[in-house]
């Protein structure tokens, strides 16, 4: 295999390997914890959402910590002082493609309420 044959070979297993990150999963959970008592007495606040996001050089080399859906929750949780917990929790990761980088997130939708 000549030169030009083992660029070739690195530039599609790069491509190749790449792809297998940007597959999406999703998961719903029903809420942030199981207190029934507070949830008796909760007032809903409306949808709120958080990001965990790491962007790649290059598309390929990671910059920064890996986005968690930890993260994300807590950011979700974040976005107002009076939330005490959060509903309906959707998870699901987003690639967004810019020129010679991506970004990459986990990002969490839910209902809030205090």
């Amino acid at each position: 295999m000549g030169i030009r044959e083992c660029k070739i070979f690195i530039i599609f297993v790069t491509f190749l390997l790449n792809a297998c990150t940007t597959s999406l999963h999703g998961s719903f959970v029903t809420a942030s914890h199981s207190g029934r008592v507070e949830q008796q007495d909760a007032v809903e606040l409306g949808p709120v959402e958080g990001r965990s996001c790491q962007t790649g050089v290059l598309y390929v080399f990671p910059l920064g910590e890996a986005p968690t859906t930890d993260e994300a929750i807590s950011n979700a949780k974040s976005v107002r002082e009076d939330i005490s917990f959060i509903t309906d929790i959707s998870i699901d990761d987003e690639t967004q493609w810019g020129i010679g980088y991506s970004l990459k997130c986990v990002v969490v939708r839910a209902t809030a309420y205090r």
